[in-house]
């Protein structure tokens, strides 16, 4: 499939890995975490035969995993969270399910958000220039987060930071390059619970006062983290331990 992706490499090729977690994924995908990051092939073998001794990782190709959460599977390391966003998905109730969906329209860019190999990676000075309007907000924000987790030993390295900010850039593309950019929240909200919110684990001891000042920091700008972090508290107070999935 990867092979195909390379020769393909005008579309785009998704691996949907179900269920990813019921082993450690660190140990089964721990050499295409390092291909994602090195750029380097992949060794498949070293004998003699038809196949490929390695394969490169093409930038058209997607991989998504689904992660189920209870006693038989595992919580991904850093090492796989730093190179991932966690998209974590409610559960939702009967009255809300027998109803039916109600679709909302995207407003944005459709075409730019689409189509997955618009999603370049562009240059950081490029993103600065883009987005200077609100850079010094999202240096802010990010400054303020490394900050409040170097205590308790979770702060975050120039990928996530660099991750972050290239989510912005698209964000701002799908809607429509505005200057100035007003709603830039919204998806630095997205951001912090995808990106820095699940790194955190650990007793009461390490994390309440850390919890809190997250909390009170995103209280009536980041909705989404905020009520995460609420229910990260109320875990905290209950269990005497905490992270993100429990």
């Amino acid at each position: 499939f990867i092979m195909n992706a390379s020769e393909d490499q005008e579309n785009p090729y998704i691996i949907i890995l179900d269920e990813m977690n019921l082993s450690h994924v660190e140990r089964y995908f721990s050499d295409f975490l390092s291909a994602i990051e090195s750029g380097e092939p992949v060794p498949l073998h070293n004998s003699e035969c038809d196949f490929p001794e390695s394969v490169e990782i093409p930038r058209n190709l997607l991989v998504v995993g689904t992660v189920n959460v209870d006693e038989t599977t595992y919580m991904f390391s850093p090492k796989v969270l730093d190179r991932a966003n966690t998209i974590e998905f409610e559960t939702t109730a009967p009255q809300e399910y027998l109803r039916g969906w109600e679709h909302e329209n995207p407003e944005g860019d459709l075409k730019f958000l689409e189509d997955p190999l618009n999603h370049h990676e562009p240059q950081i000075e490029k993103i600065r220039s883009d987005l200077e309007g609100v850079w010094k907000n999202l240096v802010s924000e990010l400054q303020f987060f490394h900050n409040a987790l170097q205590e308790p030993g979770f702060e975050f390295g120039f990928r996530v930071t660099e991750e972050v900010l290239r989510f912005m850039h698209a964000a701002w593309i799908y809607k429509g390059r505005p200057k100035p950019w007003r709603g830039w929240e919204r998806y630095m909200d997205a951001q912090i619970k995808q990106k820095i919110l699940p790194k955190i684990h650990g007793p009461e001891r390490l994390l309440k006062g850390t919890l809190e000042d997250l909390r009170d920091h995103c209280s009536g700008k980041y909705p989404a983290s905020e009520r995460k972090l609420n229910e990260m508290i109320e875990t905290l107070k209950i269990q005497r331990y905490v992270s993100f999935i429990r």
